[in-house]
């Protein structure tokens, strides 16, 4: 349980990071999914809330366009 709280603070951290948010969410995935197996429902829920969030907000920095022209 120990890990699984951590690592939910350390990709909590990740995400308000705009660089470093792709691996937060990851993170949360893997985390997410340690937490199902593990049976820690409050766990897999403070999880699912911190993506929620995150995907409301939409912190993610925007993506260069293409400059390819077709």
């Amino acid at each position: 349980m120990q890990r699984v709280r951590l690592d939910t603070v350390h990709a909590h951290i990740l995400l308000s990071d705009k660089a470093a948010c792709d691996h937060g969410l990851r993170l949360l995935d893997q985390t997410a999914e340690a937490a199902l197996t593990g049976g820690l429902t409050h766990q897999l829920h403070s999880i699912q809330a911190i993506r929620r969030s995150f995907e409301e907000a939409d912190l993610r920095p925007a993506r260069p366009k293409s400059r390819l022209i077709v």
